[in-house]
Formats: structure tokens, sequence, C-alpha cells
């Protein structure tokens, strides 16, 4: 027999397996260094790709100068400047990645702590509702 507390709880646990929960639920199944090295990772290749399509675009919309004074150019100078830009981006990525990734996990663990609580106590209930069925019945 469902009671309103047990039909409130269910009614909690479906919102929030199908919202934020499944998000949750996928974040917290890893382990907190895990998720937060796995954030890293994407957002390294990330940031590498992201330099290589505007240095593309970069060379592109020069091209004309670039193909004039190929010979002459000072790729030394343009490597060494571009390489420290590239390593600073990169690195604050990674701080900032590791930061609000951290922050995300953190959250998410106290949302699930709080679903496997509900979920406990709505297990509870049928418990005692199981064995005031059996008391009723002998």
């Amino acid at each position: 027999m469902l009671s309103e507390e047990k039909i409130k709880k269910m009614i909690r646990l479906s919102d929030y397996e199908n919202g934020q929960g499944s998000t949750d639920l996928r974040r917290t199944k890893y382990r907190k260094t895990d998720y937060v090295r796995l954030q890293i990772i994407k957002t390294f290749l990330s940031v590498i790709l992201s330099v290589i399509l505007i240095l593309a675009l970069i060379v592109m919309y020069h091209l004309e100068y670039v193909l004039q004074n190929a010979l002459m150019l000072p790729y030394r100078a343009y490597i060494a400047y571009g390489g420290a830009v590239f390593l600073l981006i990169e690195l604050l990525a990674i701080i900032v990645t590791c930061r609000v990734s951290a922050r995300q996990y953190d959250e998410s663990k106290i949302r699930v702590k709080e679903y496997y609580v509900t979920l406990h106590d709505l297990l509870e209930l049928y418990e005692k509702e199981e064995q005031g069925q059996e008391e009723g019945a002998l």
C-alpha cells in the first residue's frame, strides 16, 4: 500500500534521477582524483586543438604576406613567443579546470549522498510495511 510519505520520496528520487542526478551519478562513479584528471586531459586536448585552429586561421588571414616573406620570417621568435603564450594559456586552463571540476565533484557527491539517504529511507518504509503486513497476517 502506498503512503503519502513514500510517494513524496519516490517523486523526489525520480525527479533527481531524471534531472541533475544523471550527471551527478555519472560523475561520482569515479574517484575525485580520477574525475579531475579526466577533465584535465579533456581540457589539455581542447586547448591544443583550439590553438592549432587559431594558428591556422591567423596564417590563412595573412597567407599572402607569409608566402611572400617565407624565407625571411623570424620563425624562432614566433615559435618562442607562441610557445610561451601557449604554455600560459594551457596552465591557466588547467588551473581553472582543476578548481571547477573539484568543486563540481564535491557538490555532486553531497547531492548523491542525499539521494542515497532518501533511497535508504524509502527502503526502510517498505520494510516496515512488509513487517506490518506479516504481523497482520499472523
